[in-house]
């Protein structure tokens, strides 16, 4: 009997075992015409997996670009893309620039924030008093 732990780690395993022997059986062949024949039977069946993904603008090429990756970017095919290289997907991507508020009172939020500063700017008066009863 043979265990998953047993066998080698999948690359992507949202696709399955059986796709990455698939990718495999891709790298072995000799002949360059046969080989990109499979690689777009293999498109097809990561595409048939993934019914959710054709809603996306760029699935194909995100479909490539997986195939590219579980060949450990060894596969020559003709792509309809441009074909990644494994410098590509090194790295961490930057990080996102959150803006900087203050964050004292942070629990009630900046609305909170922004209704005090424009209750300050009124005049004494009853609006002025039912925005103050409306913060608090």
């Amino acid at each position: 009997m043979e265990y998953n732990t047993d066998r080698t780690a999948l690359i992507i395993p949202e696709y399955g075992r059986n796709v990455q022997r698939m990718v495999d059986y891709c790298l072995t062949i000799e002949d360059q015409e046969h080989r990109s024949k499979v690689a777009q039977s293999i498109i097809d069946v990561i595409g048939n997996l993934n019914p959710a993904i054709r809603d996306a603008p760029d699935y194909a090429h995100k479909l490539w670009d997986h195939l590219f990756i579980m060949s450990q970017f060894k596969l020559e095919v003709e792509s309809p893309y441009p074909i990644p290289t494994a410098e590509s997907f090194v790295g961490l991507p930057d990080e996102v620039a959150y803006p900087k508020k203050s964050r004292r009172f942070r629990h009630y939020g900046s609305i909170v924030k922004t209704m005090i500063a424009h209750a300050l700017t009124q005049e004494v008066s009853e609006e002025r008093d039912a925005l103050a009863y409306g913060i608090a």
